[in-house]
């Protein structure tokens, strides 16, 4: 004889093959248990109310066991096959089950505790570990901390132009410029052999110490914030080459990031078909393409792929589908599986683009 074992928010039961319980085990109608123990059967797990159905079942002369998804209890009776017919059955009956049982005293109980034990999943599904949105957010962090010191910079620049307008000119670096007046403050006092000639030449006005003091302070705050993006861009490459290997193999770390939060996370930009990830970024550009305002865009953030870079104008095109192509694989692969074929994607891509280029 064959039974059919289910679980569902009622409990374990055994269907014979017509669909007609023979054998069950309730659970206690706490949400925060029943949301644990589903959590456990949909992960493979065996429950100990599914054990005791097996237990009873064999004492009944049952030889096989058929579960609706892929368990195996090793020394007993069950076999272990991909069979629905428990779980359809679950699925169309519960609410008469429940009933019938007195699980519930009515349909609205019924659900409330449905609602409950929803909640309870939800709850689950949003502590569950997602990388991709770490990443998401540590890039949203150093766009705004790159608007910030461009900012703070140029007020820097304007502050310190006061006392020694000529610098500006001569230091394009923000960076750069932060560190000399962080370091030596005074004009007389730059290190830079350049600057030292233009100091006693200068047409900005004197300051007094506590402005010099303060102005080094500000120095220093940037170039702290300088020091901050440095330590994020380094946690967000090695974060997103752990969680994304495959696509940060062939786009590298930081596009990849880029492609994520244009594409709503790792989930969605899997999904999206090869000629969309070429055009993400480009969005504005294409809807003006639509309304006949422009030539239609060959690719988005992926201009920054150094095959993209390095190819002819007019082959760039044609390298941003294949460099499209090749990461929507790569996408599919870090989304749906654990495999790290990274470094092979990548010389596959390269090898790709070799032959289009010899051509012209």
């Amino acid at each position: 004889m064959r039974a059919h074992i289910a679980t569902g928010i009622l409990g374990s039961f055994a269907f014979d093959t017509s669909g007609k319980p023979i054998e069950h085990r309730l659970f206690p109608k706490r949400p925060d248990v029943i949301a644990g123990k589903l959590r456990k059967s949909r992960a493979g797990g065996i429950l100990p109310e599914e054990l005791e159905i097996i237990r009873e079942l064999s004492k009944k002369g049952y030889k096989e066991i058929v579960w609706n998804k892929d368990k195996q209890v090793r020394g007993m009776i069950c076999i272990h096959k991909k069979d629905n017919v428990g779980e359809e059955t679950m699925q169309g009956s519960y609410r008469k089950l429940a009933l019938d049982l007195r699980w519930v005293s009515s349909q609205a109980e019924l659900n409330e505790i449905l609602s409950k034990v929803n909640i309870e999943l939800t709850k689950t599904e949003l502590r569950r570990e997602k990388r991709d949105q770490i990443i998401m957010r540590v890039v949203s962090v150093l766009d705004e901390l790159e608007k910030e010191l461009n900012v703070f910079s140029e007020k820097l620049r304007e502050w310190y132009g006061l006392h020694f307008p000529e610098a500006s000119s001569m230091i394009p670096s923000h960076e750069r410029y932060a560190e000399l007046v962080a370091r030596n403050g005074r004009r007389e006092s730059l290190d830079d052999s350049g600057l030292a000639k233009l100091a006693g030449k200068s047409s900005g006005m004197d300051f007094s110490d506590y402005d010099i003091r303060e102005l080094q302070a500000f120095s220093k705050a940037i170039l702290g914030l300088y020091e901050t993006r440095k330590r994020l861009t380094r946690y967000l490459e090695d974060m997103t080459r752990a969680t994304l290997p495959n696509t940060s193999a062939v786009a590298g770390p930081v596009l990849t990031a880029r492609l994520l939060v244009l594409s709503g996370g790792i989930e969605k930009l899997s999904k999206l078909p090869s000629s969309t990830i070429q055009l993400l970024g480009a969005e504005k550009a294409l809807f003006r393409h639509l309304r006949g305002e422009g030539k239609a865009p060959k690719y988005g953030v992926l201009f920054g792929h150094p095959l993209i870079q390095s190819a002819p104008r007019e082959l760039r095109g044609k390298m941003a589908r294949l460099v499209a192509a090749k990461l929507s694989l790569a996408a599919r692969t870090d989304n749906f599986s654990d495999r790290d074929d990274g470094e092979k994607m990548r010389r596959g891509l390269e090898e790709q683009a070799r032959k289009i280029l010899p051509k012209h």
